[in-house]
């Protein structure tokens, strides 16, 4: 267990999603079973990065205090981070050791904060059903959960076609046992606020249900794809998931709101407080109930390593 490389992430997630912070044990624990079990290479191809921020943080970049996620949202609309409006003039350290050589997503605004943070040394906006890449070019793939996939087995044929004879791909997917662990979807089938849940679910459930198997139907699918398995791991309990699927949702946009009244200076200063106050409670939540050190349950998601 490289602790260090979780204590330090954990913190550089939690900057960037204090408001939302079990997104930070989550993705603490994907990054670490993507960086330390399954050894990304420089050049790597991503697909699905977002708005980049997870893999920057994931190969050891980190964004200064004063700069989150939610300076730049619009809270009118259903995906309130699908926007970029403001420019951030701070200098990041890109110069890592590991770096994506090209960088795909669906959505121009995660396209354009991606170019901004200068990690990746291409960007391409495309559509994963049809990535507009070049045939057997890759050596390396990381298949990230995508959002927006319209067509998930061709949005896989597409990635597969871009990898080289022999190289591997990294896909992160789900098991089947996530399904149990969906609060807000469970909440909304039933009692006086479903309306109110149906619209915190906002359809992860039915998203990530599209890409949710049992272990050895993975198997036997990705075999079907021509792939051939060459190492795979897990994590994420069951109740990890549950507090990652309510957590601060509920009132969220309140704290978004309160947070961005104040003005930059003053703001920093009040979410360096907030920050110091919630880590000791992830790590230890981390540390005890993640099944990263022990196995507390199932796990909801896998990473599978596959050969081409």
């Amino acid at each position: 267990m490289n602790l260090i490389f979780v204590v330090t992430r954990l913190w550089r997630y939690l900057n960037i999603y204090f408001l939302k912070p079990f997104d930070a044990v989550n993705d603490t624990i994907t990054s670490y079973l993507i960086y330390n079990k399954h050894s990304l290479k420089n050049n790597y191809f991503e697909i699905g990065s977002g708005d980049g921020m997870f893999s920057f943080i994931m190969c050891g970049g980190k964004f200064p205090i004063k700069f989150d996620r939610y300076l730049d949202v619009n809270l009118s609309q259903r995906d309130i981070f699908d926007t970029h409006k403001k420019k951030y003039l701070f200098k990041l350290d890109v110069k890592k050791k590991i770096r994506p050589s090209i960088s795909v997503d669906a959505k121009k605004n995660h396209v354009k904060k991606i170019i901004e943070i200068g990690f990746s040394k291409k960007t391409v906006l495309s559509r994963y059903e049809n990535l507009c890449l070049k045939k057997n070019s890759a050596k390396q793939i990381f298949y990230y959960t995508a959002h927006g996939i319209k067509n998930f087995d061709k949005s896989i044929k597409s990635a597969i076609s871009v990898l080289k004879k022999d190289g591997r791909i990294i896909f992160l997917v789900f098991d089947n046992y996530v399904k149990k662990h969906f609060i807000c979807y469970m909440l909304s089938k039933k009692g006086l606020f479903k309306k109110f849940f149906k619209k915190l679910d906002n359809k992860r459930y039915k998203e990530i249900s599209n890409y949710s198997k049992e272990h050895q139907k993975w198997k036997i699918y990705f075999n079907k794809m021509g792939l051939k398995l060459y190492k795979e791991s897990q994590g994420l309990s069951g109740i990890a998931w549950k507090f990652y699927d309510v957590q601060t949702r509920p009132i969220l946009k309140f704290l978004i709101r309160f947070f961005n009244f104040f003005p930059n200076n003053l703001r920093t200063i009040l979410k360096f407080f907030w920050m110091l106050t919630l880590y000791p409670f992830l790590l230890l939540f981390l540390f005890f109930f993640s099944n990263l050190f022990f196995k507390f349950s199932d796990n909801c998601y896998r990473v599978f390593e596959l050969k081409k």
